[in-house]
């Protein structure tokens, strides 16, 4: 109810100021109310729907705890093919017989044939009378004559999954152990019964040990090679896997005579998995308390804390889980518990998101409040801002046109402003001027900030005041860094830049606007676009989606042939220089910086420009180059982005030159599970040494690439 009262207070444009408090104190009544809504669902009418993600938890713990398996203990099964039920049941006498002769210590038939009660049976009574005890199910014909028996019950869960056992059961009125039980009791060497001696009490399984087999035609025959003196022996006609009455938590296919044994081996061990109402009433308390943890920590924090605390919040649960399990083999159910919090998390992520658009938009109402001079208007929006550099450099902006405008005491009101919530100037600013190197103008086109470093100088968001557009504002200190012939080559040089870049207008392609001279500073305008290079996504552990990756490098592909067309080779092709916009999906090419002009012989052949693990053979080799290099430095990259490591490493230059030309990179399907061949043949074909043999043109390599992604 919170969170849709909230959201009908943004569409409608009344939503709170931006104050500290209320948003924390705001965010803390919707995650309330969040946490409460799923403790109802959770442990409430859906209880048997999320009661799967404690299941899949205990079965992924469960299932590699370490048992052991009953000492001396074999399986002897029937083969009941092609047998009447009466010559079944003469097998399983002469076994019996031949197994109690041979000395064994006990006899378990944990899933005999079924008798009819008018079948006699002659025999058997002398057999399940002996010195070798024989232990039957309860309510089998065998129970009417045997001494020994317990009831077996197979009751698995919805998910088919048997996971617990009971060890009691009301039989006209009394109770029964349940077989394993009445073994365990019989046992003179183990005082587990008497510790299991409660009513409730249930047992919960794990994995079974596999125990040995017994061949029963040698066994009849007298000519078996084991000495059975003093062992216990379950009998049965079940086929492994073929006649399975479960599967267990650890994924395995159980007769009935083999749950007996995990069971018998657990309680004779002593190695019982259980769950007393103390553990019971805990798992109850637990999801209230981590809600409340969850809404008194979570709400208030950025995205990046929210995830560190989730992390760690449900690594100690599960390092619970698993110590009270292996530890103390006691169950405790968490799976619940971490959606919980998990839940709460997302949601306050959400609220976080939330609270950035909004301040977002308030700060874009500002700006253009403050372009426009309305300065009071400008002042009201900025305040519901969250406090960072951008907020206070236009507060900054903001207090010097109070100024202008002779409002000392608004100037002042937006200085303590800053001062109250970011403790006063904006990094790098006085009340006056702009410093470290940075120039207020170029041009002219108004600084506001240096965003990066390229190839040839320095990178700053500028804005044309002529149509109020960001520009991002390419800057070298060209007269400082030559003089004499080398300053007039470097002049030429850095016009050629803009010259080749501006001859391209392509929606993968930063656009160039303008060029010229300042202060000692040579300057492009180029197009301003809020991104990140591909580099960040170089690193293995945040590699895109292969499908991304492919559909990345196809545009690129499509923008690379776009400018061969016109003349022009970019010869740096790199994740750097490829500008990435997660949010709108789209990407562009940038830095232009090393491109000369195919058509013209401005530049000599023979100067070598790039980075040298994304280039081509021919460009190592100074040779006249085409667009085809290109296409082998995306391809290079492409390969980094799919398995976060380059074609081709060394540890210096002259040995990555040898390999780039020489040697074959490895596949990436070799490399990173899930991606299809098909890629490894695209890949091969754009790293060929050969430029012949590589694709023709990009747009060529774009289809194929976009063909690779329909099938990733």
């Amino acid at each position: 109810m919170f969170v849709f009262a909230y959201t009908f207070a943004l569409e409608t444009g009344t939503s709170p100021t931006l104050d500290t408090n209320s948003q924390q104190k705001r965010n803390r009544i919707i995650s309330l109310s969040f946490a409460s809504l799923l403790l109802l669902l959770l442990y409430g009418p859906l209880a048997n729907w999320f009661v799967a993600a404690d299941r899949v938890l205990y079965d992924q713990l469960a299932g590699g705890m370490p048992n052991e398996a009953l000492k001396n203990t074999y399986i002897a099964s029937i083969d009941a093919k092609r047998s009447t039920p009466a010559e079944l049941l003469e097998q399983y006498g002469q076994v019996v017989q031949v197994l109690q002769n041979s000395g064994v210590s006990r006899i378990i038939l944990a899933n005999p044939p079924a008798i009819a009660a008018a079948d006699d049976l002659p025999g058997w009574t002398a057999l399940l009378d002996n010195p070798s005890p024989v232990f039957v199910p309860t309510r089998h014909r065998f129970s009417d004559i045997a001494t020994h028996d317990g009831f077996v019950t197979i009751r698995p869960d919805s998910d088919r999954v048997l996971r617990k056992s009971d060890l009691w059961q009301l039989n006209a009125g009394f109770l029964s152990p349940s077989l394993p039980l009445a073994i365990d009791f019989e046992s003179s060497e183990s005082g587990t019964g008497s510790m299991l001696s409660k009513a409730d009490d249930v047992i919960f399984f794990s994995s079974y040990v596999e125990l040995p087999r017994i061949d029963v035609m040698g066994l009849l025959n007298a000519n078996g090679d084991i000495s059975l003196k003093g062992a216990t022996v379950f009998v049965d006609s079940d086929k492994p896997y073929v006649d399975a009455a479960a599967m267990l938590p650890s994924g395995q296919l159980v007769t009935i005579s083999e749950i007996t044994a995990a069971l018998l081996a657990d309680l004779e061990n002593n190695r019982t998995i259980g769950s007393p109402p103390s553990i019971k009433a805990l798992e109850f308390l637990i999801p209230a308390m981590l809600a409340i943890i969850a809404v008194l920590f979570l709400p208030d924090r950025n995205r990046r804390e929210i995830a560190v605390l989730t992390v760690t919040v449900i690594s100690i649960l599960l390092l619970v889980e698993a110590t009270m399990l292996y530890g103390l083999q006691l169950r405790m159910d968490l799976g619940r518990p971490i959606l919980i919090f998990v839940g709460v998390a997302i949601l306050s992520a959400w609220l976080v998101i939330d609270v950035r658009k909004a301040s977002g938009d308030a700060f874009r109402k500002g700006s253009e409040f403050l372009s426009a001079g309305r300065l009071e208007p400008a002042f009201a929006e900025f305040r519901r801002c969250n406090p960072s550099e951008p907020v206070s450099a236009s507060m900054h902006k903001l207090s010097l046109a109070f100024e202008t405008q002779a409002k000392p005491e608004r100037a002042e009101a937006v200085l303590e402003w800053m001062k109250r919530t970011v403790g006063g100037y904006p990094t790098g600013k006085s009340s006056n001027h702009k410093t470290g190197g940075t120039p207020e103008r170029l041009g002219r086109y108004v600084i506001e900030r240096r965003i990066g470093r390229g190839a040839m100088g320095s990178v700053y968001l500028a804005k044309d005041p002529r149509i109020n557009r960001a520009v991002a504002l390419k800057a070298m200190p060209i007269e400082e860094e030559f003089e004499d012939e080398e300053l007039k080559e470097a002049r030429l040089r850095f016009y050629r830049e803009a010259e080749s870049a501006g001859r391209l207008t392509h929606p993968n392609i930063i656009t160039v606007f303008d060029a010229g001279e300042d202060k000692g500073l040579a300057y492009i305008a180029m197009e301003y676009m809020q991104s990140t290079s591909l580099k960040n996504y170089t690193d293995p552990k945040k590699l895109l989606a292969p499908k991304r990756a492919l559909e990345l490098a196809a545009a690129t592909a499509e923008g690379l042939d776009y400018a061969h067309n016109q003349g022009v080779i970019h010869r740096d092709i790199k994740p750097a220089n490829l500008l990435y916009n997660p949010k709108g999906g789209s990407i562009k090419i940038s830095d232009f910086g090393v491109a000369r002009m195919t058509d013209n012989n401005k530049t000599k052949t023979g100067i070598v420009l790039g980075t040298p693990m994304y280039m081509s053979p021919e460009q190592l080799g100074a040779e006249e180059l085409t667009g085809l290099s290109d296409l082998f430095s995306l391809g290079v990259t492409l390969y980094e982005l799919l398995v976060g490591e380059t074609p081709f490493k060394a540890s210096n230059i002259a040995v990555l030159m040898t390999k780039i030309t020489t040697e074959d990179p490895a596949p990436v399907s070799s490399r990173r599970a899930g991606l299809p061949p098909s890629i490894d043949a695209v890949l091969m074909k754009a790293l060929a040494k050969r430029p012949r043999d590589r694709f023709s043109c990009g747009a060529e390599m774009a289809i194929a690439l976009r063909n690779c992604a329909r099938v990733s």
